[in-house]
C-alpha cells in the first residue's frame, strides 16, 4: 500500500500546482480600463494639460474603443495596447480634436478683461483658471453653449463660454497678435465710448489686457477689442506692448515690487487677474507682469527654475524664490501652496488675502505651520 501513497500525493500536488498557476494567469490579465490607465500614465499623465477621455464597452464580440483625445500618437497608442493584450476586434469610434465641426475657426481670443476657465461646461462649474483679454485659446469642441478650451501659454484645459472669445482662424488670430497692441498697466481701467472721462464704458480692464491701438490724442487711446468694439482709454493706463515687452529686467526687487502692490487683493480659487487670485494664480502674475510666464499650478511652479537648498536655517535663499508647501506639516503630500520669498525670512504668499508672513519666531507675522510644510525652494532668477 504505501507504495502507492507517493504517486498519489505526486498527483494531488500537481493538480494543485496548475490550479495555482491558472489562477494567476487569470488575475494576471487586464481589463480594458487597467489597459487605458496604463497607457494615459505614458502619453497623458496630466490631464490638466492633455485631454484623455477614453472608455470601452463591449458590443456583441467587439470591443469599441470611444472617446476624446488631443493627439494621434494618444489614440495611436490606445489602440495598439489593446491589441497587444488580446483585443483584435476594435471598433475605433475615438475623436481627435479640435473636433472637425469647428473648420478652420480653432483659435478665441478673449474679448473681456477676465475669461473664467471652468472644469465643466456650467456656470456652476469649478472655477478652473482664469485668461486675460487678448490672449489667445485653442478651441477643441462645443458642447452645451460651451467651448472646451486650451490656453495658449500654460496648456491649461477647460470650458469657456462663448461670449468670452472671438472665435477666429489661426491666421486671424496671428495677425492680432501682430498688430498695434497696448497692454493694461492700470490695476484697474475702463474703455469708453468717447474720449471723455464721463463717456459711458464700453468694458472693464485689468492689469495685463491687451488692446489694439488705432492712435492717440489728447490723453486718450482710440483702441479696438478683440470682438471689433471699439472706443477709448486714457493714455497713462496702457503702454505700447512691444515696448512694454522689450522693457522687463526682472530681478528681485521688481518681483518684490510687483508682488507688494497686490497686498490685500482677495483669495480667489482659480483666480489669476487683479479681482482676485488663488496661490499660484498670485505667483504667475507677479512673474507674467516681470516678463515671465510660470506654469498654472502650485505643483506644476514648483518643477520650475532650480533647486535652492533649505540647509543652514534658509541662508541660502534669496528674494523672488519661490516657496513651495505641501498641504499638512506631517507626511509626504503633493505640493498644494506656494508663495515668493521677500528676504529677511518673510515671504508674500495669497491665503484668504494676500498678505506677508514671516519663518522668524520672533515675529509677529511668523508662520510656524507654514515653516513645517516648506517642501522645496525654487530659483527662476538666475
Amino acid at each position: 500500500m504505501q507504495r502507492h501513497r507517493f504517486p498519489l500525493f505526486a498527483l494531488c500536488l500537481s493538480l494543485a500546482l496548475l490550479a495555482g498557476v491558472s489562477a494567476a494567469g487569470r488575475q494576471a490579465v487586464k481589463t480594458p480600463d487597467e489597459i487605458l490607465k496604463a497607457v494615459q500614465e505614458k502619453v497623458a499623465p496630466d490631464t490638466r494639460l492633455a485631454v484623455w477621455d477614453l472608455s470601452t464597452e463591449k458590443q456583441d464580440a467587439a470591443l469599441i474603443l470611444k472617446g476624446d483625445v488631443d493627439q494621434p500618437a494618444a489614440r495611436d497608442a490606445a489602440l495598439k495596447a489593446l491589441r497587444d493584450a488580446g483585443f483584435t476586434d476594435i471598433v475605433d469610434k475615438v475623436q481627435v480634436l479640435p473636433d472637425p465641426a469647428l473648420g478652420d475657426r480653432t483659435v478665441g481670443i478673449v474679448t473681456v478683461s477676465v475669461a473664467h476657465t471652468r472644469t465643466k461646461p456650467a456656470h456652476a462649474a469649478e472655477l478652473g483658471t482664469e485668461t486675460l483679454m487678448g490672449s489667445r485659446v485653442r478651441l477643441l469642441k462645443r458642447q452645451g453653449g460651451w467651448y472646451y478650451a486650451q490656453t495658449e501659454t500654460e496648456r491649461y484645459l477647460g470650458w469657456v463660454e462663448p461670449e468670452h472669445v472671438a472665435v477666429v482662424t489661426r491666421a486671424a488670430a496671428d495677425a492680432w497678435a501682430s498688430s498695434d497692441l497696448v497692454m493694461t498697466t492700470a490695476r484697474f481701467a475702463l474703455v469708453r465710448e468717447k474720449p471723455d472721462a464721463g463717456a459711458e464704458p464700453v468694458c472693464d480692464l485689468v492689469v495685463g489686457d491687451l488692446l489694439k491701438s488705432n492712435g492717440r490724442d489728447s490723453g486718450w487711446v482710440a483702441v479696438e477689442l478683440p470682438d471689433g468694439r471699439k472706443g477709448f482709454i486714457e493714455e497713462r493706463h496702457v503702454e505700447d506692448y512691444g515696448s512694454w515687452k522689450q522693457s522687463r529686467r526682472p530681478t528681485p526687487d521688481t518681483i518684490e515690487a510687483v508682488a507688494k502692490s497686490f497686498l490685500g487683493v482677495p483669495y480667489l480659487w482659480g483666480g489669476t487677474s487683479a479681482y482676485g487670485f488663488d496661490c499660484s494664480g498670485f505667483v504667475k502674475i507677479v512673474y507674467k507682469l516681470n516678463g515671465i510666464e510660470l506654469s498654472r499650478d502650485a505643483d506644476q511652479q514648483a518643477l520650475e527654475g532650480q533647486v535652492v537648498p533649505t540647509l543652514d536655517n534658509l541662508a541660502q535663499l534669496r528674494k523672488g524664490d519661490l516657496l513651495c508647501f505641501k498641504a499638512r506639516p506631517d507626511g509626504r503630500d503633493a505640493i498644494t501652496h506656494i508663495g515668493i520669498y521677500l528676504g529677511g525670512k518673510q515671504f508674500i504668499h495669497c491665503a484668504g488675502k494676500v498678505k506677508r508672513n514671516s519663518f522668524d519666531p520672533a515675529s509677529p507675522i511668523y508662520s510656524e505651520n507654514l515653516l513645517k510644510r516648506l517642501v522645496t525652494v525654487r530659483r527662476i532668477l538666475t
